[in-house]
């Protein structure tokens, strides 16, 4: 797999995980700007939290505040315009708002439901009248919506719309976001001290770090996490277990642990304690050079980097590799220090905010400001990373390498809210040595190192060759609202580029079986080195030869004295390069030195796109695409590479060398690639940019491509809480029982990896014996049912007076999901006697879980019905529903004893209720591109139960669109509560539009399918 599919994820990581912190004190607390978190979005059917007073604003009208006495640049706060994405960011949170805004004569319709309203506009020209304004906008929301929404999270979301007008790294966090960033900046909590990983879907000990009360209890890598406390671990994810095992210090917390050699589970009974843990790793290279990685800046790195230099230097180092590959950041403070251990003078940063300028300069102190210092980045290092290597570089200390940094230069601050969210304020912009800034640049490499990937043959999916850098790389530049910053210019170059071959790690024998067994290149174009060893890399060997060669304190003699081992490290990367790709018989030698600097020759070179299958390609089909060149001219083309551009990020900058073809000559070069099982229909345009070593002319014939979804599941399912207790179907403490799921596929196509998962969310006082069933092996198919049971338990402990388990049904492969979050509340016991014989019902009557009316319907008696009595629980009796199957258990119910009459066959049947049926969507569109505007959209939604609504969204990257909702209709008051028909003219951009409709049985039931409509360019008009 090509790291295009990872394009998505990179965006993310840059939008969300960069941020300098500052910490100090003032009036209202602490103040601090870190790694960014996600924007906060409101979850539809979440509990409403009544306490809430919306229409107050008190955290949106505390931030306008803060904007306007701190924010960096005020000519950047517009008013209106902040309205106008508040209630954009409501819009995307709430499905049963739609908001059309006409800039133009300053109106915004808002529709919640059947209901609309037109607001002015042209007044909102003051932080304060925009307050005002939204007041009454939501009042009009909150009166016309479902029941249902978060309106805390609801205040949250149009905040965070307001913030995005100003720049990507104002935020506001809910309070979980904003413990979690204390968390990261402390660099301590309370917890085990324990290194865990999932590895096949096991919690694994990777280490325990030394000193902590995992280590002195005798837990060991390679032992198996099984329960924390009485959860079993094969529903979390890593997170959710370090969540778990992390608490307050002095508080206890119990492992069970699966040893190899032990035939039982082990118990280990842990006290949490305070654990710090590290940014820092070192170690000693050969050539007497010390490497030092520091992953983020947290408290406490630069006194962890001074000592272990100290520890080095004793070893013998001389020289230094300071590692900040993948440092998103951190404490201003840290960043500070740790410049100081190599620089004893100038200035390490300044803060600009306004006319107020603050200069940090540096201190003599601990360290080593005369050995030779090389500093390695990528794109993933960022923010206190930058300011590091922009004092270095611009302070002529050390040599810079790798790649460009992100480039984000701005500095936050961090407030409390009364609600423990926190929001983070963009008040300042940092400028490294000589009043330079980094915003939407980075740092420029002196060195700039570029990896190449050949695979050792070419006849799968996971081979592909990339010998070039990405078309498109992704920083702070690519982020919405960025700030500009006046200080930025783009002057600096490399004095060096070496582009090298990157070497393919191999699994150990014992492992694979095979000694020589290549672990497939990396996903992304700079892949992070493993966490718990040290490894060198190219870059790392590269860093160890220029300050072991070039003895010097000063970037201007390292950088001066590394010619010699470039040129040396480029003939190599050459040669190596050379015979890699004559492996998969490619000729890549280059033309003569006379002939490549004044050719007397021309190449001509023609080249055509083709996929096999040339028809529509079906997700999951491997796909053959072949570039074919041939030479119409009269000399040699070199080192012809044919390189793909298209918006479908599977087959972008897929690279297919072709090398060397003489006059006269054909040749041809065949990548394959595999459609995605998740792929969704969509049309598309697959260019061509071809290079050749002495730019010989080339005419391209462009393909196109369509590829058809898989028919996808969609998972409908019911539940019943089965008691094994004292029978009567409800919930007291101390008691067991069985959770029936069955689950029914609606959908027009088989599951893949379809799995069942159930997780407590009540807390301390309920225990899953079982929470995962994978039905990989055995596919559901449409229409098929499959029956589940969980075993659990309620413990005397239980707190809480409800039990609260979340029930969710996915497809990995296809991207499928559904869930629900079901809650039994803890009742009284009711008494009950055995009962025989055979009943029948008088009436259509519902039939209850257990033996009160606030248990869940588990489906409904006909009249005329026969059920074997079990029971007799105060009003209500116990029956047995159906005989059973191996396959599907008998199921029971509770039926009031005044509906029904004794006799009968006890024979009979029943309609099974189901709790979530999500609706289906047929969507009639007959093509899937089209050189207007719009494009027409009709569909019928239906569902057993109910119809909500339906809503759309259009999303289109190159024209810079995310997530624009352009419809929404209600069926509130509809003829036909099972059933919405709907039809709408959607807006297009050029190129590939993404069109996601989303259609609600309740707030918590929904149905997604997703298309790309491809929106011809403009052409210009050519004559015939």
């Amino acid at each position: 797999m090509r790291s295009r599919l990872n394009v998505a994820l990179v965006v993310a990581a840059g939008a969300l995980a960069l941020l300098l912190t500052v910490v100090r004190r003032s009036p209202e607390g602490v103040i601090s700007l870190e790694l960014d978190t996600q924007e906060v979005r409101a979850a539809p059917g979440e509990a409403q939290n009544p306490r809430h007073d919306l229409s107050a604003l008190k955290i949106f009208n505390m931030t306008l505040v803060r904007i306007k006495d701190r924010y960096v640049d005020p000519s950047r706060i517009d008013p209106k315009k902040m309205l106008y994405s508040a209630l954009d960011s409501v819009q995307f949170n709430i499905p049963e708002v739609l908001v059309e805004s006409d800039v133009a004569r300053n109106k915004v319709t808002v529709a919640v439901n059947d209901k609309k309203e037109v607001f002015e506009t042209d007044d909102v020209d003051s932080p304060w009248r925009l307050s005002a304004k939204l007041k009454r906008i939501f009042r009009f929301i909150e009166t016309n919506m479902n029941g249902g929404a978060d309106l805390a999270k609801v205040e949250y979301a149009a905040v965070n719309g307001m913030l995005g007008t100003l720049d990507p790294h104002s935020i506001l966090m809910d309070p979980e976001q904003a413990r979690d960033m204390d968390v990261s900046t402390s660099g301590k909590f309370g917890g085990l001290g324990i290194v865990i990983r999932m590895i096949e879907r096991k919690l694994t000990v990777v280490k325990p770090m030394k000193d902590t009360p995992a280590w002195r209890k005798g837990i060991k890598a390679g032992d198996h996490i099984v329960r924390i406390n009485n959860e079993p671990t094969e529903n979390l994810t890593s997170n959710e277990a370090v969540d778990r095992m992390r608490g307050d210090p002095k508080t206890g917390v119990t492992l069970w642990i699966e040893r190899k050699g032990s035939d039982q589970l082990i118990r280990f009974d842990l006290i949490r304690d305070v654990i710090r843990v590290s940014q820092v790793e070192h170690k000693l290279l050969d050539k007497g050079v010390g490497y030092i990685k520091v992953k983020q800046f947290s408290k406490g790195i630069a006194s962890d980097v001074a000592q272990a230099m100290d520890d080095m230097k004793k070893q013998g180092a001389t020289a230094w590799i300071l590692d900040l590959r993948y440092n998103p950041g951190g404490l201003l403070e840290e960043a500070v220090q740790l410049s100081d251990l190599f620089v004893d003078s100038g200035t390490v940063v300044t803060t600009v905010s306004g006319h107020d300028r603050e200069a940090r300069r540096a201190e003599h102190g601990p360290g080593d400001t005369t050995s030779s210092l090389a500093v390695l980045v990528n794109s993933g290092s960022a923010s206190a990373s930058e300011i590091v290597a922009g004092a270095l570089k611009n302070l002529d200390r050390a040599a810079i390498i790798g790649t460009r940094t992100f480039g984000k230069g701005s500095v936050q601050e961090l407030y409390d809210n009364d609600d423990h969210s926190k929001l983070k304020l963009t008040i300042a912009q940092y400028l490294t040595p000589g009043d330079r800034s980094i915003q939407n640049l980075g740092i420029v490499p002196d060195i700039q190192l570029q990896r190449m990937y050949v695979p050792d043959k070419n006849d799968a999916p996971t081979d592909f060759v990339r010998l070039l850098a990405p078309t498109h790389t992704y920083g702070e530049k690519d982020l919405d609202a960025h700030l500009v910053s006046t200080y930025a210019k783009d002057s600096d170059k490399p004095a060096y580029e070496v582009s090298f071959l990157f070497e393919k790690k191999k699994k150990p024998a014992e492992k694979t079986g095979a000694a020589d067994e290549a672990v497939k290149a990396p996903l992304d174009d700079e892949e992070a080195p493993d966490e718990d060893e040290i490894n060198e890399d190219f870059e790392m060997r590269f860093a160890k030869e220029l300050v072991s060669g070039v003895a010097a304190s000063s970037r201007p003699k390292l950088v001066g004295g590394a010619s010699k081992i470039v040129a040396k490290i480029r003939g190599e990367e050459e040669k190596k390069l050379v015979a890699a790709l004559g492996t998969i018989s490619v000729d890549w030698t280059g033309p003569a030195a006379q002939q490549a600097a004044v050719p007397t020759d021309n190449a001509n070179l023609d080249v055509t796109l083709e996929t096999s299958p040339k028809e529509a390609l079906k997700a999951g089909d491997i796909v053959s695409v072949t570039a074919t060149v041939k030479n119409t001219g009269t000399g040699a083309a070199y080192r012809v590479l044919p390189r793909i551009h298209t918006e479908d990020p599977v087959f972008e900058d897929v690279e297919m060398p072709i090398g060397k073809v003489g006059p006269g000559e054909t040749k041809s070069f065949t990548a394959k690639l595999k459609v995605p099982q998740d792929a969704l229909d969509r049309v598309d345009r697959l260019g061509l940019e071809v290079r050749e070593a002495r730019n010989a002319t080339s005419h391209v014939t462009p393909a196109e491509l369509r590829v058809t979804a898989a028919p996808r599941p969609v998972f409908a399912y019911s539940w019943q809480l089965i008691d094994d207790g004292n029978g009567d179907g409800l919930i007291q403490r101390g008691e067991k029982y069985r959770l029936h799921v069955q689950v029914k596929n609606t959908g027009t196509g088989p599951t893949q990896e379809a799995t069942v998962l159930l997780r407590n969310a009540t807390g301390d006082g309920v225990v899953l014996d079982k929470s995962r069933f994978e039905l990989k092996e055995a596919p559901i198919a449409p229409g098929e049912i499959r029956d589940i049971e969980f075993p659990l338990a309620t413990e005397a402990t239980l707190k809480a007076d409800e039990m609260v388990l979340e029930l969710m049904a996915y497809d990995s492969t296809l991207d499928v999901q559904a869930s629900d979050k079901l809650r039994f509340k803890v009742s009284p016991s009711v008494a009950g006697q055995p009962t025989k014989g055979e009943i029948t019902m008088r009436a259509a009557t519902a039939i209850h879980a257990g033996a009160s009316d606030d248990t869940s319907i588990v489906g409904t008696a006909p009249k005329g019905a026969s059920y074997s009595a079990l029971g007799t629980f105060g009003p209500w009796l116990k029956v047995k529903l159906n005989a059973g199957t191996a396959a599907a258990p008998a199921r029971i119910g509770f039926i009031p004893a005044a509906a029904l009459d004794h006799g009968g066959s006890g024979a009979g049947s029943f309609v099974a209720n189901w709790n979530s049926t999500p609706p289906l969507i047929n969507l009639g569109r007959k093509d899937l591109e089209t050189s207007a505007d719009t494009y027409k959209l009709s569909g019928t939604v239906t569902d057993e139960s109910h119809v909500e609504d339906v809503y759309i969204f259009v999303s289109n990257s190159a024209a810079k669109i995310e997530s624009r909702k352009v419809f929404y209709r209600s069926n509130r008051g509809g003829k036909d509560g099972k059933s919405l028909d709907f039809a709408t003219d959607l807006p297009l951009w050029p190129g590939s539009n993404m069109v996601t409709v989303v259609a609600r049985a309740s707030s918590e039931v929904r149905s997604v399918k997703t298309m790309f409509v491809y929106r011809d360019p403009p052409r210009t008009a050519q004559t015939p």
